[in-house]
């Protein structure tokens, strides 16, 4: 008792030598060069009338600086290259980004493929920031610097030959996150201690004032110690048509039940959440697979191995295909699913439950997954005396989508279209897939595409843009006559803080009747050239 004594008084001893404020607001220097998320992050304080902004630095009990040296509190403040998600570049060299702001104007020419001088659009806090990372840049470097607001609208209007450098946490679909000497600062195993592009920023100043200040900030719950805080990110991989059966299911069946996943999964180990599409019902009563059978299809039970060992998290039952093989073998589906722990959405065993949207958290961001499909046929739809698929109603879906818009942070919506084998999307499907992003959905995805189709974004006041695909193609499918049905994509959404910052796009091939690959460099952009020209880009 003795000892708590003697500390309190000690305690009260350093408190009384502190300089008193009484009742006088603590005033705030804010450095010329600290990201404008910083005021945001002490408006609270402000707004409390005990601590005031003040422009003198010589002036102020507490300064927020961007520094090497840290602080009583720090954070880690990180930006990344970027280009339009149109672009087809997908890595840039440091040297090279060296190289330009040394006025090389043609340093990174590769970006837009064409040997022409590129323009780095950037706004003004950025700006900042890129001369504490690389000092100041030389006369003839061609920079643009324009409002924050503007700068998206800037990059889209004067691409190819464009790039430009945003905060993390400013990262929106619309821009494309190019890797630097092939580190990709969205990753799992990124590690920002090597990082270039990350300046600290420090609270600095008396004692009284930074104890007072720390201890506000705790509580007001406004600061973050980084834009890019690890356990506020979620990877939700988005794949197209699985069906196992026909000459897949062959293929599984003379060399492994696993083959068809064997290359594609490097870029799925860092999924947090993974999704299929699968159209394709199990039975016991399956038989052995034909190669040359028709379009009344069934899975074997054990072929459930391949989804587990892809990790399959959330299966989507809006395929035409679901109840081949009758209500029986989708009940005895369902049960199997919900054996394995597998979640899904976009079908069930009664109404209710098939356009029941499917909910879910992860590090914080809140997801909801709902689906539908147009086109029936008839056996497909659920009703109240056989499991299928939710058919959809948008009156149900308008209402629907804006209810769950307002409750969780990221709307998923995805819609067994109907089918055209062609790359450019249907006006009636563009309609379509646009209300639903109007009505709250913030990624709307074409389950129905045998053939990859094209892309869309929709702005919406206050919201962000809306992600639109309108077709993945297949996943693990026997469609091999023409080149246009082997394509395929997997969407990676990568959501941070709950919002869906970025859009990463696996494009593959798929071999031998079952199994997707990564397709070439030269395979990819060939690809995406022809889908981005598909989507009116």
């Amino acid at each position: 008792m003795r000892k708590l004594v003697i500390f309190c008084l000690i305690g009260l001893l350093v408190v009384s030598a502190l300089p008193s404020h009484a009742n006088t607001p603590f005033r705030v220097w804010i450095a010329w060069n600290v990201p404008p998320d910083f005021e945001t992050m002490l408006a609270p304080l402000i707004a409390s009338g005990e601590y005031e902004r003040v422009e003198s630095r010589a002036a102020a009990d507490l300064e927020l600086v961007v520094t090497p040296y840290g602080g009583a509190i720090t954070s880690r403040w990180l930006y990344v290259p970027v280009v339009p998600f149109v672009s087809l570049a997908d890595n840039l060299a440091f040297a090279d980004i060296q190289r330009y702001w040394n006025g090389d104007n043609l340093a990174l020419s590769y970006l837009s493929g064409i040997n022409t001088p590129t323009t780095l659009i950037i706004s003004a806090s950025v700006m900042d920031a890129m001369t504490y990372f690389l000092g100041e840049p030389a006369p003839t470097t061609m920079i643009q610097i324009v409002p924050e607001a503007g700068l998206i609208d800037q990059l889209w209007r004067q691409r190819p030959n464009v790039w430009s450098m945003v905060a993390f946490n400013d990262l929106t679909p619309q821009l494309k996150p190019l890797t630097v000497d092939g580190v990709d600062i969205l990753s799992a195993d990124f590690n920002p201690d090597t990082y270039p592009f990350m300046i600290e920023i420090g609270v600095r100043g008396d004692d009284l004032a930074l104890a007072r200040a720390i201890e506000d900030l705790l509580t007001a719950g406004t600061w973050r110690g980084s834009n890019r805080d690890p356990q506020r990110l979620t990877r939700v991989v988005l794949s197209g048509v699985t069906a196992l059966t026909r000459a897949t299911a062959f293929a599984m069946e003379n060399q492994g039940i696993t083959l068809p996943a064997q290359n594609i999964m490097p870029f799925l180990a860092d999924a947090d959440v993974l999704h299929t599409s699968n159209e394709v019902a199990f039975s016991q009563q399956c038989p052995y697979p034909d190669p040359n059978a028709g379009t009344v299809f069934c899975s074997d039970d054990r072929y459930m191995e391949l989804l587990q060992y892809i990790g399959l998290d959330v299966v989507e039952l809006t395929g035409n295909h679901i109840n081949d093989y009758g209500p029986g073998a989708l009940k005895h589906t369902l049960d199997r699913y919900d054996e394995v722990g597998m979640a899904y959405f976009g079908g069930g065993h009664t109404p209710d439950d098939a356009r029941a949207p499917y909910i879910m958290e992860h590090n914080g961001n809140t997801i909801a997954f709902i689906g539908c499909n147009v086109p029936g046929p008839f056996k497909a739809w659920v009703s109240d005396d056989r499991p299928g698929a939710a058919a959809c109603d948008d009156a149900y879906l308008a209402e629907e989508l804006t209810r769950l818009s307002a409750e969780v942070d990221v709307v998923i919506m995805t819609v067994q279209d109907f089918e055209y084998y062609q790359y450019n999307p249907p006006p009636a499907q563009v309609t379509r897939f646009t209300n639903y992003a109007t009505w709250g959905a913030d990624v709307v995805i074409g389950s129905q595409a045998h053939q990859p189709q094209g892309f869309g974004m929709v702005e919406r006041e206050g919201q962000g843009a809306a992600f639109i695909h309108h077709g993945l193609g297949n996943l693990f499918f026997d469609q091999m006559d023409a080149l246009s049905t082997r394509q395929m994509f997997m969407d990676k959404l990568v959501i941070y803080d709950g919002q869906v910052i970025s859009v990463e796009l696996f494009t593959g091939l798929i071999e031998s009747y079952c199994c997707p690959r990564p397709m070439t460099v030269a395979e990819r952009q060939s690809f995406l050239q022809t889908i981005f020209q598909a989507s009116g880009w």
